[in-house]
């Protein structure tokens, strides 16, 4: 089996190539042969696919929508061969895509209230800018660029994957204080806290990770996690030394992902957690 796209690839071409080959039956070796956007589709082989081109009119391209909006080749290919749960862990991927192949710029398109420095950040920044990045990097070299990206393409669908299981995480959660506290112990996904914060009106984390324990807040939650009465607990036990206090107060912790504790702590999480629950109260 081989993948056609055009030369000097776009997002949707580029994305159009990873989707093939992760959701396509038997097109994960699938060799890429890149053509110009002219191409006919003559040599075509019966099991093989021209993406984001026409090729004569046996290639795969967007589609009219609503309004006359475009849905990508991208879009085609997941809606068409990925799972419900891959389609969903994907979406955030797929809109930006539609938006860039449909209007020139997914920033400007998607969130026009943006102020111009704002857009000009998102969009010197973002996906699409990735991409040109490569190609700047590896001129005329397609196959390259095509590999790279299809390695970001990879990372977020295992980012949308793990957001799913963040969900089943965030309700195992112990909740307490009308729903404003939550006790998180040994999670395994890095999105629990934000589908906590986010999706479920939780104010404060007191976590527990292995030998890891702290207190995290919503990131508009006034709140110093380093509050006179955290303090007045962790210093009963005896360990105030070995804690950090962030700056800027969101954080209070003895030990976390980034230096973990090596010996577990004293200080209750559910005392810190009650405490918690009263100050916000």
């Amino acid at each position: 089996m081989k993948l056609h796209t055009h030369f000097m690839v776009d997002l949707d071409a580029v994305c159009s190539v990873w989707a093939a080959r992760k959701f396509i039956p038997g097109a994960k070796d699938a060799t890429v042969e890149f053509r110009p956007a002219s191409w006919n589709g003559e040599g075509m082989a019966e099991n093989d696919f021209a993406l984001d081109i026409d090729a004569g009119g046996r290639g795969m391209k967007g589609e009219k929508g609503e309004g006359g909006l475009v849905h990508s080749c991208t879009a085609l290919i997941i809606a068409k061969y990925a799972s419900p749960a891959d389609q969903s862990a994907l979406a955030n991927l797929i809109r930006f895509v539609d938006a860039q192949d449909a209007h020139g710029s997914a920033v400007k398109f998607l969130a026009p209230e943006m102020n111009q420095k704002a857009q000009e950040t998102f969009g010197a920044t973002g996906l699409n800018a990735v991409l040109r990045a490569l190609q700047a990097t590896h001129p005329r070299n397609d196959a390259i660029v095509c590999e790279r990206m299809s390695e970001i393409f990879s990372g977020m669908l295992h980012a949308g994957r793990a957001r799913q299981r963040a969900v089943i995480e965030a309700d195992k959660a112990e909740i307490l204080g009308d729903g404003k506290v939550a006790i998180v112990t040994n999670s395994r996904e890095f999105a629990t806290n934000d589908m906590l914060f986010e999706n479920r009106g939780v104010r404060v984390i007191v976590y527990v990770d292995g030998h890891n324990l702290g207190v995290i807040r919503h990131g508009d939650e006034p709140l110093r996690m380093d509050h006179a009465e955290f303090r007045a607990i962790v210093e009963a036990d005896g360990e105030l030394n070995e804690w950090f206090a962030h700056p800027a107060g969101f954080l209070f912790c003895r030990g976390s992902r980034k230096a973990p504790a090596e010996n577990p702590s004293k200080v209750s999480p559910r005392k810190l957690a009650e405490i918690a629950v009263r100050l916000l109260a």
